[in-house]
């Protein structure tokens, strides 16, 4: 939800944009609360967009200041009864000012490996899991990744595939994964050997604000060295 709250801020800023599309997960909270108004908390389930699994979206908020004309205390007590409860209803109002500018898909684990595997296929266009989700949302809600067609729509890529080895190469396989053009730092991270652990052992006398600044310059001695 942070980006299409960063989106719905520019919007107000002036910048011209239509819908701002969410595509969730079956962890679906932002689904849930723009198609019916119900936020209201669930267990996180496991899923291949392992990024996107948000039980509470904290931005939510962000958006409730602005639907509610910047109520602050509304806001507060919406906010007071969510944490109380775990569970906060938009009354008819809110939801209707929120359904204004807000659109949103679920996509299951199988219809996201769908659209990657159909990016890759049809467009040459390797996704993370993320951004599949996205793609897929985006066409249950009616936009064309066809030129001739005249229903255009920006989509938020959120990583590079290359760190998803498992899925994307189970979507797209092997030899899929295998012709991806990494980026050399990427492919030179990847050949290096892993840095042992440091253990930050207790030691009397010493301040937790001491201990940082230990950690801090190891840490950049490592960056310095090698990178």
């Amino acid at each position: 939800m942070g980006n299409i709250t960063g989106g719905y801020i520019a919007k107000k800023m002036g910048v011209p944009i239509g819908a701002l599309c969410a595509g969730v997960n079956i962890n679906d909270i932002t689904h849930r609360v723009f198609q019916s108004g119900e936020f209201h908390k669930k267990k996180i389930q496991k899923t291949l967009s392992d990024a996107i699994n948000i039980e509470v979206p904290y931005n939510f908020e962000r958006l409730l200041f602005y639907l509610t004309g910047e109520d602050h205390s509304l806001v507060k007590a919406c906010m007071t009864t969510m944490d109380t409860t775990k569970k906060l209803t938009l009354d008819l109002a809110l939801l209707e000012l929120l359904q204004r500018d807000f659109r949103s898909a679920r996509i299951t684990d199988d219809k996201m490996i769908l659209a990657l595997r159909s990016a890759y296929e049809e467009h040459n266009y390797v996704s993370d899991p993320h951004t599949a989700v996205a793609l897929a949302a985006a066409e249950i809600l009616g936009y064309s990744f066809d030129n001739e067609k005249r229903n255009p729509v920006a989509i938020l890529a959120t990583a590079s595939p290359c760190k998803f080895c498992d899925v994307v190469s189970g979507a797209i396989g092997e030899d899929g994964w295998n012709e991806i053009i990494f980026p050399d730092s990427a492919k030179d991270l990847d050949n290096r050997a892993e840095f042992e652990p440091f253990h930050y052992i207790y030691r009397e006398g010493v301040t937790i604000e001491e201990m940082q600044s230990e950690w801090k310059e190891n840490m950049l001695e490592i960056i310095q060295n090698n990178f």
